[in-house]
């Protein structure tokens, strides 16, 4: 199926580009070689061992993040027993993007697979769960363009 609203339009070059080098079996879309879509159509002036690079980093700084908040959620735990839970948001990447941190002083979590019944159940403390907001891309078109596919969509198989 090709989308054809305008909003799409702006994107069809690279989408092309991409879809060309996709690989589907049956209902699983794969890339023929891992990488290659976005690493082939970087912009002018961006090289693969820049990527390279700034991923790594990026795995330091999420996990370096992760750590700074844990160590002032647990001052923050244990100067006030009333909280149960620290949120933080750290900047990253680009001028919108940030690192959602939410901490819980203890979570429980249920392990089916204990013989005891002492063990089904496990209290972990300083739990953190991440959540990483992509905003940057403003103006990319992503939401309009998800609404439109939907929307050309839309009747054109019904099971």
């Amino acid at each position: 199926m090709e989308f054809t609203s305008e909003n799409i339009q702006k994107h069809k070059e690279l989408a092309n580009a991409i879809k060309s080098g996709l690989d589907v079996k049956s209902n699983v879309i794969t890339e023929k070689d891992p990488r290659s879509a976005y690493l082939t159509h970087l912009p002018d002036g961006v090289t693969e061992k820049q990527i390279n690079a700034l991923s790594i980093y990026n795995a330091k700084f999420v996990t370096a993040a992760h750590v700074a908040v844990g160590e002032l959620a647990a001052d923050i735990f244990t100067k006030n027993k009333g909280t149960d839970e620290v949120t933080a948001s750290v900047g990253y990447f680009g001028k919108h993007d940030s690192i959602g941190i939410t901490v819980a002083r203890e979570k429980k979590f249920q392990n089916h697979l204990a013989e005891n019944p002492a063990d089904k159940e496990i209290t972990k403390h300083l739990v953190m769960r991440t959540d990483i907001q992509i905003q940057s891309g403003k103006g990319a078109g992503l939401k309009a363009a998800r609404a439109s596919m939907s929307e050309e969509f839309t009747g054109s198989t019904k099971k």
